[in-house]
């Protein structure tokens, strides 16, 4: 987010500074924002502490929004305040099209006196369809990296609990079922995890907990 903020200012700038700032959301997530400079970021992310801006209404519409510092329209009182109090004279918020459960905005914002004109808008518009590519497959590999870790987890507390089993298997002369209860049972009257009530079984043993291996897979 830091660098497609970055990235943006630095797109539209030319010879006149303009700052940048973009807000991701996804479900059961906080909003992610970030600026090229501490000022946009901060502006930003007023909006989801106030409700209003034109990041919001653009992530919402899939449309461009365009806020002066000395518009008439009521609806951004209050947003256009805090823009000119932040040094700034107008924004220019342009959506990103990602997968439907996540939404992402960029706001660019023009000094004051500043106005965004047709081919401007034209430019950022082209910017966040490009952007929306590079955000798509850095959501994809956070995801695809996230599962991964999901999943070496799992296969972690199985290896421990498999282990633990046998060792009760051994001591009590029972089925694997049987022992996953009696482990099962231990963990309900500890209050505590049946991974961790393995993991102090092993500990307990002369062998220790054993290391999970994951071997590549073997090609034909």
């Amino acid at each position: 987010m830091q660098r497609l903020a970055a990235a943006a200012a630095l797109a539209l700038s030319g010879k006149v500074g303009i700052d940048c700032a973009a807000t991701l959301q996804r479900p059961g997530s906080p909003p992610v924002t970030a600026g090229s400079v501490g000022a946009a970021e901060s502006l930003a992310s007023s909006e989801d502490r106030y409700g209003d801006g034109p990041l919001a209404q653009a992530a919402a519409t899939s449309e461009s929004v365009q806020v002066t510092g000395e518009g008439s329209s009521q609806r951004w009182e209050a947003y256009r305040r805090r823009l000119v109090a932040s040094g700034y004279g107008a924004a220019l918020a342009v959506p990103l099209e990602l997968e439907p459960r996540a939404s992402c905005a960029m706001v660019f914002l023009g000094p004051a006196g500043f106005d965004f004109n047709p081919d401007l808008v034209a430019e950022a518009t082209w910017f966040a369809s490009v952007a929306s590519q590079s955000m798509k497959l850095a959501l994809e590999v956070r995801s695809v990296r996230s599962a991964g870790d999901n999943l070496k987890t799992v296969l972690e507390s199985r290896t421990a609990i498999d282990v633990a089993c046998g060792v009760i298997m051994a001591q009590n002369r029972c089925s694997y079922p049987e022992a996953f209860s009696k482990l099962a049972g231990v963990s309900r009257q500890r209050n505590l995890k049946v991974r961790s009530v393995a993991e102090n079984i092993l500990k307990a043993t002369s062998g220790g907990s054993p290391a999970t291996r994951f071997e590549p897979p073997v090609l034909a």
